[in-house]
């Protein structure tokens, strides 16, 4: 009985096409408007190439007698230094095509960079601050009468997370966000019930509220995932959205779907109107999304972490997005686990609502 009333629950929702089609062409739309309007902020992590700096001993100081050491190693770390003996930094700097330039003075030293090498610029203010601080700690060794180190440019190469495009980064979050929206395929099914009087039926029948729940919680499922399934191919090959593990991310992306749809059936179980179950579900969304990088990408959003680890869209879309850029995500499990206990839950909740209402109904 219960494969039949499935059998036809997706029948009737194929029929309200609308719903299903505005599932699946919707986010393709916001991620050829997002990508292109957000794409000079997605794309401004640049990585320092080699590059060529300028430096002139004006008068001697502490550092000067270094200077052979400092190139030597700087060259090794990608900046070749050429020395000159008169100038101005900034003509130097245009007539040779140079990153910065530093002119050592009798205090210290003095950094000049060029507007068009913004990021080599801060490499060698990095490169100069960190000899500074290793000169100085030989001296002071020297006056405590330590061993003196040799002097050294050191260098830290931290680890960071890959920077992601915003093609890619907005190809994944719209997937996810309006897959939390999926309820929507549900007002074909309910339109229908309501003007047929399918859940008399159903109950005559002698059908369980576990049972009518799975009948449609197991067809809601189906046609989300085909219409979100249809939302990823499209975002593959019409913008080269780069998904990353794709089997983890499968399943990431299902057990969304089973969460969002569980959740939507609680809230009609509690409502028992659709419209309410809706504005519901889109206002609750909405703020997963605000909080979660939907609209600001979580990358640069100014949330409070606390407030982020409220948003089952932020677990989802960090851990879709670590997967795209760097194939591995502290996240993943923590949105499956999440996905899970959500689904249980709010299936849990709107079984033992339904049961209530049907009392109600039977009083």
């Amino acid at each position: 009985m219960i494969r039949y009333v499935i059998k036809n629950y997706i029948k009737l929702m194929c029929r309200s096409s609308m719903n299903v089609i505005l599932l699946t062409v919707t986010p393709i739309i916001l991620i050829a408007v997002l990508s292109s309007a957000f794409s000079s902020l997605m794309d401004s992590y640049d990585e320092a190439e080699d590059f060529r700096a300028g430096y002139m001993v004006s008068e001697q100081n502490v550092l000067t007698p270094f200077i052979d050491t400092f190139t030597e190693e700087a060259e090794q770390n990608g900046v070749s230094f050429i020395e000159f003996t008169s100038g101005e930094p900034e003509e130097l700097i245009r007539a040779n095509d140079l990153a910065g330039f530093v002119e050592f003075t009798g205090d210290s030293y003095v950094i000049t960079t060029s507007s068009d090498h913004e990021i080599e610029g801060k490499t060698l203010s990095y490169m100069m601050n960190s000899f500074e601080k290793n000169i100085e700690t030989g001296v002071m060794a020297m006056q405590s009468g330590s061993l003196v180190p040799e002097p050294e440019l050191t260098v830290v190469e931290h680890d960071y997370m890959p920077a992601i495009d915003s093609v890619d980064y907005y190809g994944i979050i719209e997937v996810v966000y309006f897959l939390w929206c999926g309820i929507v395929c549900i007002a074909g099914i309910v339109n229908n019930e309501k003007k047929f009087k399918i859940m008399q039926k159903l109950r005559v029948a002698g059908l369980s509220e576990t049972q009518i729940y799975f009948s449609k919680f197991i067809p809601t499922v189906a046609v989300v995932s085909l219409g979100i399934g249809i939302s990823w191919i499209m975002s593959v090959l019409l913008f080269g959205v780069h998904w990353g593990n794709i089997p983890l991310s499968v399943l990431i992306i299902f057990l969304m779907i089973t969460a969002s749809v569980s959740m939507g059936l609680l809230f009609y179980s509690i409502t028992n109107n659709v419209v309410a179950t809706i504005m519901i579900t889109f206002a609750v969304v909405w703020f997963a999304g605000f909080v979660g990088g939907s609209f600001e990408t979580y990358l640069f959003s100014s949330h409070p972490q606390f407030i982020k680890d409220l948003s089952p869209v932020y677990y989802g879309n960090r851990a879709l997005v670590e997967l795209s850029c760097m194939g591995k995500s502290d996240y993943a499990a923590k949105s499956i686990l999440l996905s899970v206990v959500m689904t249980v839950t709010a299936s849990i909740l709107a079984i033992g609502a339904g049961k209530l209402r049907k009392r109600g109904n039977a009083c």
